[in-house]
């Protein structure tokens, strides 16, 4: 190849020769214009499709991110809707029991602990003594009204009449007229016909008494003796009256402390049990009895324990009468050292 090319080179035309280095050179002039032109063209072209790759990958995440977030919306919009029915089904579960428990309590309640319809007749019973007794009552009053305004009138007429008594010279007689009787008047006063119906009040003679002539003074007491002394010092005399109170173990207890434990027991088991129905026994077969053998034999059992709790032996007793107390309790030893105040005891 190398010698075909120079003999073409040495046989060719000069012109040509002399064209092809006008161009190679004009290529070489050219060369680096032309290579920026295709490095620019190229860097164009790639950031064209670099751009046009980007914008497919961005379109491409935001396809997938809208199809995720939507997947998850969903996927939290179902739990919070799972949520929220279950919480309207509690609520209306518990509504529903709420309504059964009131129903049932009040089931419970009216038919063994109040007995609503037990308490029903007798306020139906005690509304029907309370009308008895409001017309028992009206009546009563009635009769007192009527009493007091009859003892009101006896009252008054033996007032005006011990008063007419009284004022009976105030009557009028047939030459003068009385105070009750004026001239003026068209008929003469009640009080004036009560004055001639009474009869003039006596005078009472008063008798006179030997004690207004003696002396009204009372006798003087008798004179003390003074204490002898010697004497304790005050500050203990006032420690001795005022000290702190001191009660025997029989004033501290109540006098009612059985009664009350029992009622606090017996309210505490009424409160701690499970229903106020009493269980109903258990339907199993009954375990056959066997009997003791202290219960069969024929020498029986000793009496200790079942019949009485002391034993007794009256043949070693002095006397048939039991032991009595014939000497009662001294308090004033329970305030021994305590006091200088005198004490007393009932025997």
């Amino acid at each position: 190849k190398m010698s075909r090319f120079l003999n073409v080179s040495l046989n060719a035309v000069p012109k040509v020769v002399a064209d092809l280095y006008v161009k190679h050179e004009a290529a070489e002039a050219h060369r680096v214009l032309e290579y920026n032109a295709a490095v620019k063209i190229q860097s164009w072209y790639r950031g064209l499709r670099v751009r046009h790759y980007i914008r497919h990958l961005n379109a491409s995440a935001v396809h997938i991110q809208r199809y995720w977030r939507g997947y998850m919306g969903r996927v939290f919009c179902r739990i919070r809707i799972k949520h929220l029915v279950m919480i309207i089904r509690m609520n209306l579960y518990n509504a529903m029991a709420v309504r059964i428990q009131k129903h049932w309590r009040g089931f419970i309640v009216r038919k063994y602990t109040y007995n609503f319809y037990a308490r029903k007749r007798y306020f139906e019973a005690l509304n029907a003594k309370n009308q008895v007794v409001r017309k028992e009552l009206a009546e009563y009053r009635e009769r007192s009204e009527v009493e007091e305004r009859r003892r009101q009138h006896s009252a008054m007429e033996r007032k005006l009449k011990y008063q007419a008594r009284k004022q009976h010279y105030m009557l009028s007689t047939h030459q003068s007229f009385g105070v009750y009787n004026s001239p003026f008047r068209e008929q003469p006063h009640e009080m004036e016909y009560r004055l001639r119906e009474a009869r003039p009040l006596s005078h009472k003679k008063t008798t006179p008494s030997t004690k207004s002539s003696l002396s009204q003074c009372e006798p003087l007491p008798p004179i003390q003796p003074k204490i002898q002394g010697p004497f304790k010092p005050p500050s203990q005399v006032q420690a001795q009256r005022y000290r702190p109170l001191n009660p025997s173990l029989r004033v501290l207890t109540a006098y009612n402390t059985l009664e009350s434990a029992r009622e606090t027991l017996q309210r505490d088991e009424w409160a701690k049990q499970l229903t106020d129905r009493p269980f109903v026994p258990f339907s199993k077969h009954k375990v056959p009895y066997e009997p003791l053998l202290h219960t069969t034999s024929k020498y029986g059992h000793l009496l200790y324990g079942n019949k009485y709790f002391t034993e007794e032996n009256p043949d070693m007793h002095i006397s048939d009468q039991r032991m009595q107390t014939v000497v009662s309790p001294i308090p004033i030893f329970d305030r021994y050292g305590g006091t200088y105040s005198k004490g007393a005891v009932v025997l």
